[in-house]
């Protein structure tokens, strides 16, 4: 298995998504991939720079740093992300 389904929470939208991520990327690559998806989807509503959002681990308030990979977080299947 090479993809997690995670929620992402974009509190400046007030809005969730359900995502598939590969967990052999980079949290920055991720950010990019989410980023673009969000987007699309809201029509360019979020309008924000790669460099300066954050994935953050809701139950635990941790932050995910650009350089490790997927596989090497705590991020799994159902895990919450908030995307600030």
């Amino acid at each position: 298995m090479n993809k997690y389904l995670v929620t992402i929470i974009v509190p400046a939208l007030e809005m969730n998504f359900e995502m598939y991520i590969p967990n052999n990327k980079k949290v920055g690559t991720i950010k990019t991939y989410i980023l673009k998806s969000i987007n699309e989807i809201t029509s360019g509503q979020f309008n924000a720079d790669v460099n300066n959002i954050s994935i953050i681990d809701r139950a635990s308030c941790k932050e995910y740093l650009n350089n490790s990979y997927i596989k090497d977080t705590d991020i799994k299947n159902g895990t919450k992300l908030i995307f600030m």
